[in-house]
């Protein structure tokens, strides 16, 4: 699963990490790229959403903090149903102003014959070229890997937009063709999250869905991936 939950406030400004756990518990992916996380101190007590919703979901969590204020911090999360190995936070190449984004990744050790990367982004939604610059830098890191990767992302482009394009020769879109708006706010078709799988090891998207039930949690859809590796 990849889902944008919005700093964690739904449409009516209110939490909405029900409705997030909600959505996780019919759907039981294995893995969660979220993005918009955020971890805020409020009235002396930490507000962590990730690990919120890791202990209601008994899921493995880690988080890469692309931004701090003073009162705490926002950036993205993996939750997953088995331990990370490793993991890493690297920041992605911006232009002077632009907000700091980050690249977490875990390697996740699934069985004795499959150990692969699990990675999520979130991209500067305000500038158009730290969209691509950030987008060709995160090809870039992952192309060469040896382990299969499987890449959750808010990218903020069409398919059809600059951004993309740096993942189309070694990337398989586990949507495409799809039609399907992701973000709810904008124009029909405004396909703007993905999951994707690196082209270097057998893979096969089994099926891929958005998740349309719950409009009022995010203006994002949670889109979700059936992915086989053999």
């Amino acid at each position: 699963m990849s889902f944008n939950i919005r700093h964690g406030e739904g449409i009516d400004e209110r939490s909405n990490l029900i409705g997030i756990l909600r959505i996780i518990q019919e759907q039981k992916p294995d893995l969660i790229a979220l993005q918009a996380v955020d971890s805020l101190v409020t009235e002396g007590k930490v507000q962590f959403q990730l690990r919120q919703l890791a202990t209601q979901t008994g899921m493995h969590y880690t988080y890469g903090v692309a931004d701090r204020s003073g009162n705490g911090s926002q950036g993205v999360g993996i939750l997953s149903a088995w331990p990370f190995e490793k993991t890493q936070v690297l920041p992605l190449p911006s232009t002077p102003g632009s907000d700091q984004k980050v690249l977490l990744c875990g390697l996740i050790r699934h069985s004795r014959n499959l150990t692969f990367r699990f990675c999520n982004a979130r991209l500067e939604y305000a500038s158009v070229m730290d969209r691509a610059l950030q987008a060709a830098y995160i090809n870039r890191l992952l192309e060469g890997s040896v382990q299969p990767v499987v890449l959750g992302m808010d990218m903020g482009a069409r398919p059809n937009e600059q951004p993309y394009f740096s993942f189309r020769k070694k990337w398989h879109d586990s949507a495409r063709g799809s039609q399907l708006e992701t973000w709810n706010q904008g124009l029909p078709g405004d396909r703007m999250d993905y999951i994707f799988v690196l082209l270097n090891n057998k893979v096969r998207v089994k099926s891929y869905k958005v998740i349309r039930s719950y409009p009022e949690v995010s203006d994002h859809y949670p889109i979700v991936a059936n992915i086989e590796f053999w």
